[in-house]
Parts: structure tokens; C-alpha cells; sequence
């Protein structure tokens, strides 16, 4: 949305394509007091101020998801699930997305399995829930679902028998050397199948939730150079290494991800591109 306003406030005709939702990852965030300005607000709210100025600015939004990319003529062409689109210049402001569990989670997107804590805890107020983690990263997942729900159990792949000495929340059950074999349930999730240390067994729950950390996803890249991690290189003008071809937040490879750091892209990009 920061690149679409600078661009735009240029005269040039913009068009910004969401995949889902204006704002993406800040949408999901509780609590923001780092952002200048405002001392303390909530993503959506953030998000709510952004989208009102673009709005402001009849900046046009089309909601599809690009499929691929040709990124090597002088005009650019995406193709998307519902159109084709064609510019001289393109921003990639895709972000992260969640690492996936790799098991027949898709059968229970929205049946009992989620990506987010903070915005799905309520739905399973007073449940049994599991968190799907590696090497520690469910733990404030973990911590935020024990707010509302009645045991949250934690899967972990790696070795967490250190925390789970040191824990001292009654409601967190940390297990260690876990292997989630696949979800279980007809129509609602029901259960975990897991092996432990060689041992079989299932896990009765309500809900579990991935928690295995974030990616870029590559599928707009188009061929642009990547850091070791899969995150694109890119100038200090957010240049990649295809003329006409910007990245910008935390798609790209940078010290800080923030709201703040993701907005100065998108103003150096808008105002380049």
C-alpha cells in the first residue's frame, strides 16, 4: 500500500493486486508500539488507516493470486487465477507466508487446524489444542492459546526437554522428538496421530495449530537473485537483479522486518518504479 501511494501521488497508473486481504501479516498482530506516531494500536486498525488512503487516492485493487511471471521483456506480465496483467514496472510485496505442516492438514483448514493463534485462540475457548513446533517455535503460540483454552499441548520435532523442566504454566504440556504423522477427525478434528521416540500414539484435541515459522513465497520471484534463505536481494533502491523488478517488506533480504521498515520500501520503490 506504501508503494501504491507513492507511485500514485506520481501520476502513474497503478494497480494493486491482494491475494487475500489489504495489509496481510499486520492484520494478525495484537499490539504495535513501535510505529511513529501512534504510541500504541492494533494491525487491523493500522491497516484500516492505510486502506482509507489508498481508497482516498482511487487507487484501483484487484483481488487474484499471480501464478507466474515474465519478468524479461520491458513489459512485465503477470498471470493471474482470474486475468493477465501488464506494466513496465512491478513492486513484489508478497511478504511471508506460513510454513505448512505437509500432512493432510488442507482437510481441516478451518475444521480445527489453523496458522494463527491470536486470531483463531477464541474459537477454541475452553478446548484441548496442540501446537505444532520446531525447535521452540510454538512457544508463544503456546502461551497465548493457554490464555483461553482449557490444556495446549505442544509437539515439538526438536529437543525441549530443558523448557518443559523449566515450565511453570500448568496449562503447557511440552513434548519433545515428536513427529505428527496426520490429523484425524471425519469432519472436525478430532485427534493428532504422533510417533515419540519410536512410539506411537494420538493426541485427542479440538484444534491444532501450525506454528513451524514463515517463508517467502517464490512464486512471483520470476528468476530475481535470492539470498541463501530464499529472500530477495536487492539495492538500496529496492532494485532487484531484473530491470523494472522492485521488492519491498519482508519479502526482501533485510536486518529488520517491521511495519516501519516495510513502509520506507514501499515509498522507495513507489517513487522509482
Amino acid at each position: 500500500m506504501s508503494a501504491a501511494i507513492y507511485a500514485k501521488r506520481r501520476g502513474k497508473n497503478v494497480v494493486l493486486i491482494e491475494k487475500l486481504a489489504l495489509g496481510g501479516q499486520v492484520n494478525t498482530i495484537p499490539k504495535i508500539e513501535n510505529f511513529p506516531s501512534i504510541s500504541t494500536t492494533d494491525g487491523i486498525s493500522l491497516v484500516q488507516k492505510f486502506s482509507k488512503q489508498v481508497e482516498g487516492l482511487s487507487i484501483e485493487i484487484v483481488y487474484d493470486t499471480i501464478q507466474k511471471v515474465d519478468y524479461v521483456s520491458q513489459v512485465k506480465t503477470l498471470f493471474g487465477q482470474k486475468d493477465k496483467y501488464k506494466a513496465n514496472s512491478v513492486i513484489i510485496a508478497t511478504g511471508l507466508s506460513y510454513i505448512e505442516l505437509g500432512k493432510n492438514e488442507n482437510d481441516y483448514v478451518g475444521k480445527g487446524l489453523s496458522y494463527c493463534a491470536v486470531c483463531d485462540a477464541n474459537f477454541f475457548k475452553g478446548e484441548k489444542v496442540c501446537v505444532a513446533s520446531k525447535n521452540g517455535s510454538g512457544l508463544k503460540e503456546a502461551v497465548v492459546l493457554s490464555e483461553v483454552c482449557e490444556k495446549v499441548t505442544v509437539l515439538d520435532s526438536g529437543d525441549m526437554s530443558i523448557y518443559a523442566q523449566v515450565n511453570k504454566n500448568p496449562k503447557i504440556e511440552v513434548l519433545s522428538n515428536v513427529e505428527i504423522e496426520k490429523l484425524i477427525g471425519k469432519d472436525l478434528l478430532t485427534g493428532v496421530e504422533i510417533v515419540q521416540n519410536g512410539e506411537k500414539q494420538i493426541i485427542s484435541c479440538k484444534g491444532l495449530f501450525v506454528a513451524l515459522g514463515k517463508k517467502p513465497d517464490q512464486t512471483v520471484f520470476g528468476g530475481v537473485k535470492v539470498d541463501q534463505n530464499g529472500f530477495i536481494i536487492t539495492d538500496e533502491n529496492m532494485r532487484t537483479s531484473m530491470k523494472g523488478v522492485f521488492a519491498v517488506g519482508d519479502v526482501r533480504s533485510k536486518v529488520l522486518k517491521q511495519v516501519v521498515t516495510a513502509c520506507s520500501d514501499g515509498a522507495i520503490a513507489g517513487q522509482l518504479a
